[in-house]
């Protein structure tokens, strides 16, 4: 099997449109915005997720370079790396937050990509990574732990972890 990780670009097409569309628009406290929209449009959809690498870090956005993650040249799933967080972003979602196309679940496919995604985190001279999942979600929690994440508590449903790179 190849893995491979690619930076969002304006150039994508249908392969990555259609993995969208494979994404609820709403799923464990995640919000899929580009499912439902039509082909048309789905550059427009890009470029408003490009420019978030360029944003301010604020109460709504933080600065965050989505990457889509390939399995022999399909696209599966994406991660979204948040590159500066404060004291509420580490609480709401910290550094990283992912998902797998509905077809390509129960494949270990999460797992392979966090641990991808830890490796551009290092490039980028992160030391500490910090991210989250709800008590109910069982697999984000698993993808995390695969990962070497350090459990640091549970908060009103929801489990915190911090990864050491």
């Amino acid at each position: 099997m190849k893995y491979e990780l690619k930076e969002l670009n304006i150039d994508m097409g249908i392969m990555e449109y259609k993995m969208y569309q494979d994404i609820p628009i709403k799923e464990s406290g995640s919000t899929n915005l580009c499912n439902g929209l039509p082909y048309e449009v789905f550059k427009n959809y890009l470029e408003s997720q490009l420019a978030r690498k360029y944003q301010n870090i604020s109460e709504y956005d933080t600065p965050t370079i989505t990457y889509i993650m390939y399995v022999n040249d399909i696209p599966v799933g994406y991660i979204a790396f948040r590159t500066k967080i404060n004291d509420q972003w580490k609480k709401w979602s910290g550094n990283f937050y992912y998902v797998i196309r509905m077809s390509e679940r129960k494949k270990g496919y999460g797992t392979k990509m966090l641990k991808l995604a830890l490796d551009e985190f290092r490039k980028l001279g992160f030391k500490e990574v910090y991210g989250q999942s709800s008590s109910g979600n069982i697999a984000s929690a698993k993808i995390i732990e695969n990962n070497n994440g350090i459990f640091l508590g549970e908060i009103d449903g929801t489990k915190y972890y911090k990864i050491e790179l």
